[in-house]
């Protein structure tokens, strides 16, 4: 019976997984859901760090004040924030919000690889900006301080803002984009910053130190109006029209001529303008195409954290065996 009853968790995550616009079925290894409702359940008892925005008309805001809406209520906490950044436009918007605020001096900024905006490094960061600079993934993955410092990162600007999924994504072609991303937003959008602190070597961290930047509630709110005036442009990171996703997934012949990076200049136009609006850079502004920062520098160790509990505590290789995990399994 238990077998019967995990086949069908496994299934129903899937089920969750393919409306979101991932491909469970090519890509096994994509799991863990969660209903930020709290109605459906999933192969393990979860719950979510960020409350549920109903997709629903809200008073009108300006988007620019939601970013430092955003920003205020992170550095508000009081404690550094590890502000991850690739010098991309959405965590080069996220690092301008800051800044704006004269909050440079709380932030910590991990960076892998080679920045896709030098000149806002040069600028911005340098001599100004306490930061972290690698190019080694066994390092990357353990930088920032979730135990004692804020994590930050935009890593969840791109599906709030239409993306339809990753390179996990081929395969699948929803007819129904909106129900991809409300889907998508509802069961996974909210949790990719996690992976960003997987070779954690800490025993313990603090949850509430898990504020990734564009889950603020008035953005979200901000970008379901966006949604709702059809002022949304969505995107697929796995459509032809980028070129061999084995390439380019991976930065090698990046090709700003292919015709999925000429319609991505249309996509994400409020962080644009946002961009823009502070530092008159049209280029940085509307000229920035698409690149996956991630992949950059690609992790090859097994994670350290196979698991956060709601107490914080990590559960790792050493410590799996200590857990009991009947309280953790739905319905067991």
């Amino acid at each position: 019976l238990f077998i019967q009853e995990w086949d069908y968790s496994i299934e129903q995550e899937r089920k969750y997984l393919w409306k979101s616009g991932f491909n469970p079925y090519d890509y096994e290894n994509l799991t863990g859901i969660i209903d930020r409702k709290g109605e459906n359940k999933s192969i393990f008892n979860t719950n979510s760090l960020i409350k549920w925005v109903p997709f629903q008309e809200y008073p009108k805001t300006n988007f620019a004040d939601c970013m430092f809406e955003s920003a205020k209520n992170i550095a508000d906490k009081g404690k550094t924030i590890d502000l991850f950044w690739s010098g991309g436009l959405d965590s080069t918007a996220a690092l301008l919000a800051f800044n704006e605020l004269g909050l440079e001096k709380q932030l910590h900024v991990i960076m892998g690889g080679k920045p896709e905006s030098p000149e806002i490094f040069e600028k911005l960061v340098k001599g100004r900006i306490d930061y972290t600079w690698t190019h080694l993934a066994s390092n990357f993955y353990s930088i920032a301080q979730p135990d004692k410092h804020i994590l930050c990162a935009a890593s969840e600007c791109d599906p709030l803002f239409g993306a339809k999924g990753t390179l996990f994504s081929r395969g699948n072609l929803p007819e129904d984009l909106f129900e991809c991303w409300n889907t998508k937003r509802r069961y996974y959008s909210l949790m990719h910053t996690w992976r960003l602190v997987n070779n954690f070597n800490g025993e313990y961290l603090d949850n509430d130190n898990y504020m990734p930047f564009y889950t603020n509630e008035s953005i979200e709110k901000w970008v379901c109006n966006h949604v709702i005036s059809e002022d949304m442009v969505y995107y697929d990171l796995t459509h032809e029209g980028w070129g061999d996703p084995r390439v380019w997934h991976r930065n090698d012949g990046y090709n700003d001529l292919a015709p999925s990076q000429k319609y991505y200049l249309k996509c994400k136009m409020p962080v644009r303008d946002f961009i823009s609006n502070i530092t008159k850079d049209k280029s940085l502004s509307y000229q920035m195409g698409k690149n996956v920062s991630l992949f950059r520098i690609l992790n090859k160790k097994p994670p350290n954290v196979l698991a956060i509990t709601s107490e914080g505590t990590i559960i790792n290789q050493n410590n799996f065996n200590d857990f009991d995990w009947t309280p953790y399994i739905t319905d067991l």
